[in-house]
């Protein structure tokens, strides 16, 4: 446990660092802080919480900078999170307004706003059910012994399947399976048709285990797709300024790495989690990139219904208050703009 004027001095030091990307000193902190102690008390206290793990000294005539440690215990303790000011509130508001309601041209004017507003990178991800559905499957017989599935989900979502048969299937045998498949199990999730235990012919049998297959896959892989924006803000960030920290984020952030490095589905709890550096298991593909970032994240939407995520990524050394608070807001505004459309 940290003293109270142990705290305060973590707080300045978080503040300063925050600011300027600088090492802070204890003879500044006493300077620009109404700490109410010596430089020398001031050295001491930070010279502990550097043996504690909350700060730690980069060179041995340098000041401090404050660790993953530090931070954690900065946004559970010490951090008070700001409120929007009215201004900001209207203007993002006023920007959705501007869209079609199309809940694309949402999740990227989303991301566009988020990362504009915190200076970092901000990822936004289209709603989707939390399981999807069938509405329709078609089958296209291709040889005596094999055929194309073509299945189509809620959400407009389509998927093609090549199917090898165990008997010869005329085009009429194949469309009257297909009907009678959509006849019985048209609405249902992946769940559902396992937990059916249907009677049906072998024929029909593998095309549902197909559609089971095809099914828990996209389940499993749910909110992968991300709009990205912001880029550029983390890129000038003093933390990738050397080249290998800039490849190492780039490949964080890229289309194929970024759903294993930062799975927003599973991140994405109730209310907006922090994640900082290395001090989260849920990031076990994180490469060295991702030890030097902070994500804050949050889900919009209502569990059960279609629901997404938003998520900032952004050096340790964030504004988290700010961030916080601009991530848990839009998650409202997309949750209320998502509730209107289901209407």
């Amino acid at each position: 446990m940290l003293t109270e004027r142990q705290a305060r001095i973590l707080e300045f030091v978080i503040s300063e660092y925050v600011e300027n990307a600088s090492p802070v000193a204890s003879q500044y902190i006493g300077e620009k802080y109404p700490v109410g102690a010596s430089s020398a008390t001031i050295r001491n206290e930070m010279a502990e919480l550097e043996e504690q793990g909350y700060l730690n000294q980069p060179h041995t005539s340098s000041g401090r900078v404050p660790t993953d440690r530090g931070y954690r215990f900065f946004v559970e303790t010490l951090m008070h999170e700001e409120d929007l000011s009215w201004d900001a509130q209207q203007t993002i508001r006023h920007q959705f307004h501007q869209v079609e309601h199309g809940q694309a041209d949402w999740t990227q004017l989303a991301a566009a706003v988020l990362a504009q507003a915190v200076h970092n990178v901000a990822l936004v991800t289209e709603p989707r059910t939390d399981a999807c559905r069938i509405k329709h499957l078609q089958l296209v017989s291709l040889h005596d012994y094999s055929a194309l599935l073509v299945l189509v989900l809620d959400e407009s979502r389509l998927k093609q399947h090549m199917l090898t048969l165990d008997e010869i299937c005329t085009q009429d045998q194949l469309s009257a399976t297909a009907n009678r498949l959509n006849q019985q199990f048209a609405g249902f999730s992946a769940a559902q048709l396992v937990a059916s235990d249907p009677q049906i012919a072998p024929t029909e049998l593998l095309v549902m285990d197909a559609v089971i297959e095809i099914m828990s896959s996209i389940d499993a892989g749910s909110f992968d797709d991300a709009h990205l924006e912001g880029l550029r803000n983390v890129l000038s960030q003093p933390e990738f300024s050397d080249s290998e920290h800039v490849l190492g984020l780039l490949e964080l952030l890229s289309e194929s790495n970024i759903s294993r490095s930062i799975p927003l589905r599973s991140l994405a709890g109730g209310g907006v989690t922090v994640i900082i550096g290395a001090d989260n298991p849920a990031l076990p593909q994180a490469n060295e990139a991702m030890r030097a970032c902070s994500v804050v994240v949050a889900s919009y939407g209502s569990t059960g219904d279609a629901s997404g995520a938003l998520a900032v990524v952004g050096p340790t050394r964030m504004h988290y208050s700010h961030t916080i608070s601009t991530v848990r807001y839009l998650a409202s505004v997309m949750s209320e703009l998502l509730a209107e459309h289901y209407e």
